[in-house]
């Protein structure tokens, strides 16, 4: 049940992922770098994530196809979400004010990533160039930021 895994987390809260639409086309090397670096945080993890399950996968994520992302976002025990910075997704997050890990992939995305910037509201990693130790780096920097 997705309640337990969100109260299971303890003080560390869960992390949230949802890459939209870019989820389809994460290929295989791309999803087992991105498991890596969820695998180190200290924090539950819900990814939403379509394909083969990545081996490398932590004890501590959830792989799901489908998210009911508003809801999780509204979860007291979530801390974080790492998001494609789709304009619906962006929205969600500034309502409940969850604070973000921006990795924008297509058109308007990086625009509104770069907004986001400007607010303050976390940081942005590059999908394409972005290693496992920089997702976690950066889960960590904006996890442990209490502005």
């Amino acid at each position: 049940d997705l309640e337990d895994f969100m109260e299971a987390s303890g003080d560390a809260g869960v992390v949230i992922l949802s890459f939209g639409s870019y989820a389809k086309a994460m290929g295989r090397r791309k999803a087992e770098m991105v498991a890596a670096g969820l695998a180190r945080v200290p924090h539950k993890v819900i990814w939403r994530f379509q394909g083969q399950r990545p081996k490398n996968t932590g004890e501590n994520t959830l792989l799901m196809s489908w998210i009911p992302q508003n809801d999780l976002l509204a979860h007291p025990k979530t801390r974080l979400f790492i998001t494609h910075c789709g304009i619906n997704a962006v929205y969600e997050a500034m309502f409940h004010g969850v604070p973000m890990v921006r990795v924008p992939a297509f058109a308007e995305q990086h625009g509104n990533s770069d907004n986001l910037e400007t607010l303050g509201t976390g940081v942005t990693l590059d999908i394409f160039t972005m290693t496992s130790d920089d997702l976690y780096e950066a889960i960590m920097e904006v996890a442990n930021n209490k502005t």
